[in-house]
């Protein structure tokens, strides 16, 4: 799976987004009962009762937008995506009102560590060096495609990168997949791939754009969601190999949580094992038009090898 994160914003969801330079707050916090795509979520009392005391006014999530489709801000500027709807079933199950703040993506485990959030909702992948200080509860699974200019036949499979101008976002975990594809430059005799790390998603997607970079590691659902956007029609093409359906190194994601923070991490495990379980997850992913995303079983610290 993308997999995660970070790579691509589409502009069809830019319209309205404030910079990276200040964090985004939510007003108040939201209502514990919650509609989410049409369906009414109330409390679980066996579920609410798993959550530490300290934790039952407001849980801080914490995401880092725009990513769609799993956080982006719609036309009248309101926070929504995958991860935000996800996030809403959960705590109304929990019986616990949110907060949510947008931040840089790279700011996101350093401001968990320094106890300014407590769950992390952004499209992050699930890594053995991240479960060094997180637990993730793992609900997503992507893999990884190459994002290219539509016009630009040369780039066909990863060898194809080699000598080309690949960008990142600051934080991602894309940079160790490139890393792997690397020696396979080198053993057909061809130059290395250029890394050129930018500060976020919207300055990724423009470096391809205006042609000083060639192309982009992205997960398979945000390369889907940036070419369907009628902003960037005809712009981009997806690059995968026809034997692998989701992309190169599927990779297990979901929301995250200090690692000393067991009695969060279950009470968060059982709200998503209960709306995957009632089909929740399932409406949501199918909502956002990724059925695919959802993994066959919700756990927590699950990691992929990231085998090519």
């Amino acid at each position: 799976m993308k997999l995660h994160r970070h790579a691509f914003l589409a502009v069809a969801f830019v319209a309205g987004t404030s910079a990276f330079g200040s964090a985004f707050s939510a007003a108040a916090a939201d209502a514990t009962d919650q509609t989410v795509v049409g369906k009414t979520i109330a409390k679980d009392e066996a579920i609410a009762a798993l959550v530490p005391a300290k934790f039952k006014g407001a849980l801080r999530f914490v995401t880092s937008a725009p990513y769609p489709p799993f956080e982006y801000y719609d036309e009248t500027n309101k926070l929504v995506g995958i991860d935000i709807d996800v996030a809403h079933a959960i705590a109304a199950k929990m019986g616990v009102a949110i907060t949510f703040d947008n931040t840089q993506f790279d700011g996101i485990i350093p401001g968990i560590q320094a106890r300014k959030y407590e769950v992390i909702a952004s499209s992050m992948g699930d890594t053995v060096e991240r479960e060094k200080v997180l637990n993730f509860i793992d609900y997503t699974t992507l893999g990884n495609v190459v994002l290219a200019r539509a016009h630009d036949q040369s780039i066909n499979d990863l060898t194809d990168l080699c000598g080309k101008i690949v960008t990142r976002q600051s934080g991602d975990v894309f940079a160790t997949f490139i890393d792997k594809v690397q020696p396979q430059c080198s053993n057909a005799g061809k130059a290395k791939i250029t890394i050129k790390t930018l500060p976020d998603s919207n300055a990724a997607l423009l470096a391809i754009k205006s042609g000083s970079a060639d192309a982009q590691i992205v997960n398979m659902s945000a390369a889907e969601s940036l070419v369907a956007a009628k902003e960037n029609a005809g712009l981009f093409r997806i690059v995968k190999s026809a034997n692998r359906a989701y992309g190169w190194s599927p990779q297990n994601g979901g929301f995250g949580v200090l690692k000393s923070e067991t009695g969060l991490t279950a009470a968060i495990e059982a709200a998503m094992k209960a709306i995957k379980a009632d089909g929740t997850l399932a409406a949501i992913a199918e909502y956002y038009g990724q059925p695919s995303v959802i993994i066959d079983k919700v756990g927590v610290n699950t990691p992929t090898d990231g085998e090519m």
